[in-house]
């Protein structure tokens, strides 16, 4: 796959809620950080952040608005959003950086959002 091809497959598997493909996608030391937030190193961690954000889920909508490569960058601006299992939903607004490795896997994926509209689509869950 191209690496934009990849970020797409990579979205297309948080919107199915697939983690083990999602996973399958990253190097084992992606560093993934949402940028307000501490960044979140390896599988691993990445895998039991995930799960964790999961558990309250009943899907996921991301919305890619913008994908653009440039060797093996990738920025996508997209609306993320959530539906929970209490069947209220959320959506934030980001803006993605995709780093490709040789192997065709993501090494560094950093979201960049705003916080107060995180907090408050977020309450309460």
């Amino acid at each position: 796959m191209t690496p934009q091809q990849t970020v797409e497959a990579f979205i297309g598997h948080w919107n199915a809620c697939d983690i083990d493909a999602m996973m399958a996608l990253c190097a084992p030391d992606i560093v993934y950080h949402n940028i307000p937030m501490e960044p979140v190193n390896g599988t691993a961690e990445m895998r039991a952040m995930v799960e964790g954000f999961f558990v309250n889920l009943a899907g996921c909508d991301w919305q890619t608005h913008a994908i653009a490569a440039n060797g093996n960058t990738v920025l996508t601006e997209r609306t993320d959003g959530f539906t929970f299992k209490d069947g209220r939903h959320a959506a934030i607004r980001v803006m993605g950086t995709f780093e490709i490795d040789a192997d065709g896997r993501i090494s560094a994926w950093r979201d960049y959002f705003d916080m107060l509209e995180f907090q408050r689509e977020f309450a309460g869950q």
